[in-house]
């Protein structure tokens, strides 16, 4: 092997090893980036909050909420690879709606009875729950009765081909409306969702473009160009 050889030898392995450095580099630096604790979107507005929390190494929580409630929330799998955060949405549990159902007799009687047992998800009753229906015969075309300590309300009608609309509604909880058949007695267990909670956000996945990552925040460059901040929540 003459001088020239050797030389182009020696440049070829100078550049060998520098690959490999910078190899071993971006490895050891993927491998020290860890999520944890909570992070918050910055904003101006301080009544709002919008946080990822990561719980363990793969699993995530997200909550955006104000002072009325949650708007939205989800639960699922994160990855972080080549300067991106992949949240997958693939744990989170659909919520319960309002519900009712319905226990229904008949006899020859010119008039039903219609008993309401109101409860929230735990199957604990409530009380001072307002029962309004339409009455057209009422002043203001709707009468109603609330439920007493045991969650029962109960109300008394002609028999009728028409159907009964309802509503029932308490303080902290989603009103529910439903419509019932006038014509035969009914015992109504109703379950009341309570107010506050968005709708949980299911089978999605979003990828966020790591800008930059540091021991308090880390950065987001947007679709549009623009550059988001979630900050580490200090409690």
């Amino acid at each position: 092997m003459n001088k020239m050889e050797m030389e182009v030898q020696r440049v070829q392995n100078a550049k060998i090893f520098i690959l490999i450095l910078v190899g071993m580099f971006c490895i050891s630096t993927q491998a020290q980036i860890k999520f944890n604790e909570s992070y918050c979107k910055d904003y101006d507005l301080k009544n709002i909050s919008n946080c990822l929390t990561f719980e363990t190494e793969k699993n995530f929580a997200y909550e955006y909420s104000g002072d009325t409630g949650v708007f939205g929330f989800g639960h699922g799998e994160y990855l972080f690879k080549d300067n991106k955060l992949i949240l997958n949405y693939n744990k989170t549990e659909p919520i319960k709606t309002g519900h009712h159902f319905s226990e229904i007799w008949t006899n020859n009687k010119d008039s039903i009875h219609i008993q309401f047992n109101v409860f929230d998800f735990d199957s604990l009753r409530l009380p001072a729950v307002s029962v309004i229906y339409k009455d057209s015969l009422a002043q203001y075309g709707f009468n109603g009765v609330a439920s007493n300590k045991k969650g029962i309300a109960a109300i008394e009608l002609k028999k009728n081909s028409n159907t009964l609309q309802v509503e029932i509604s308490n303080v902290g909880f989603q009103s529910y409306k439903f419509s019932l058949d006038r014509n035969y007695n009914q015992v109504i267990s109703v379950f009341l969702q309570k107010d506050g909670y968005g709708l949980p956000i299911r089978n999605q996945i979003d990828t966020l473009q790591i800008e930059k990552i540091k021991r308090k925040y880390f950065t987001v460059r947007n679709k549009n160009g623009s550059i988001t901040t979630w900050r580490k929540r200090e409690d």
